[in-house]
């Protein structure tokens, strides 16, 4: 790494993402998809931590609902399947089996062209893109099994002891729940960031998934605080993005909130389904748009820390700030 001040080799990797993100707006439909199995290590965290394991009701579910999205909703659908006779069923278990495939393959194909994009030294066409992305799509597909499966394992070993309090003494403890999210959120961030680093390493690399996950790991060993820091800084500057993102919709909902009053007191049919249609394409239009460009920015600044981190000149010094200021004192 060069003697530049950490802060400054963050922002650098970070303008350096975002112009990608920007200029290669192409993209951003690979992102929205990409979203389904991982994305990008950061906002994984969150989205995990917030259906994180929580007492009471049946274990098996509540790892499935906060490993695998849409866990909740597909179980619903399942639930009311029951009203309908067998042949009816299977045809529906057949059909939906085949869509969760499909998304499944299509998830895991936009992740890996997300990356081949964002690698390509020119803007290159989605086409071009997604043809190339077949090459590595299973091992890919091997990484993101291993890592919902070793998330499934860091919710259950995390939320044994709490099941066994509550087992014990029937009350809720708030100094284990403290203790298991200390554990738990830095675990579920590591996996996440290894996980990133390893479907990059292996695009970029050509190497096997072992291989791909002991690079990544080695990465993360050597440069661990550093790590973490930009995990931190990616973090909050995507939770800054959805806030400013919600202000916005609240703001271009003011315009439709007068339309649709207009439309109750004229009692005006077509003005009311014009306006409600119109304000629901718009706002699905902006969250996909920010969805798709948030997941590509993700991955631009995950990839450019992991080309940072494997420079051959430098690969072992400290860039972390907080290492850098004691390397100065």
């Amino acid at each position: 790494m060069s003697n530049k001040n950490s802060t400054a080799i963050y922002r650098t990797l970070l303008r350096e993402a975002w112009r990608l993100t920007w200029q290669r707006k192409t993209l951003w439909i690979f992102g929205i998809f990409a979203a389904f199995v991982s994305t990008g290590g950061v906002m994984d965290v969150a989205t995990t931590g917030i259906r994180r394991v929580q007492v009471g009701g049946s274990l098996l579910q509540q790892l499935f609902d906060s490993s695998f999205s849409g866990y909740t909703q597909m179980g619903k659908y399942i639930a009311q399947m029951q009203m309908f006779g067998s042949f009816q069923i299977s045809i529906m278990i057949i059909f939906m089996t085949l869509i969760m495939i499909g998304l499944l393959f299509l998830a895991v194909l936009s992740q890996t062209s997300l990356v081949h994009g964002i690698k390509a030294s020119t803007h290159e066409h989605p086409n071009i893109i997604r043809k190339r992305a077949h090459d590595h799509l299973f091992r890919i597909f091997t990484i993101d099994v291993l890592t919902k499966v070793s998330g499934a394992v860091l919710i259950c070993i995390t939320t044994l002891p709490m099941l066994w309090y509550y087992a014990e003494f029937t009350t809720y403890s708030f100094s284990i729940a403290f203790i298991q999210i200390l554990i738990f959120f830095p675990a579920v961030l590591i996996l996440s960031i290894l996980s990133i680093l390893s479907v990059i390493h292996v695009i970029e690399t050509e190497s096997t998934v072992v291989e791909a996950i002991t690079t990544a790991w080695q990465i993360f060993k050597t440069h661990w605080l550093a790590t973490l820091e930009y995990a931190f800084i990616l973090f909050c500057l995507i939770s800054i993005s959805c806030f400013i993102l919600l202000g916005i919709i609240i703001f271009l909902s003011v315009p439709y909130a007068i339309v649709y009053t207009a439309s109750l007191l004229t009692g005006s049919f077509v003005i009311f389904v014009v306006a409600n249609a119109l304000y629901g394409l718009f706002a699905l239009a902006v969250v996909f748009a920010f969805g798709g460009g948030i997941v590509t920015f993700q991955y631009s600044a995950w990839y450019l820390f992991y080309k940072r981190t494997e420079h051959r000149s430098h690969p072992k010094l400290p860039i972390a700030k907080i290492l850098r200021f004691f390397t100065r004192t």
